[in-house]
């Protein structure tokens, strides 16, 4: 019974990984970073960090598809 939940979680959090947009997995990577640089997700350095990130892996991708 447990092997069923378990392959059925899986199941469910692939499917769900599966439908995020890049902009979503963009967005995440983003403040994932910032909070593993050690600023506090709380504060306005947090936005701008996310914000700056994310445009510039925005950017790099859009260099790499010339």
């Amino acid at each position: 019974m447990s092997r069923i939940i378990l392959i059925s979680s899986f199941a469910a959090l692939l499917v769900a990984c599966g439908t995020q947009s890049a902009s979503q997995n963009t967005s995440r990577q983003a403040r994932l970073a910032c909070a593993d640089l050690g600023i506090d997700p709380g504060g306005a350095a947090f936005g701008q960090c996310a914000v700056d990130l994310e445009q510039s892996l925005w950017n790099e991708q859009a260099l790499s598809d010339r």
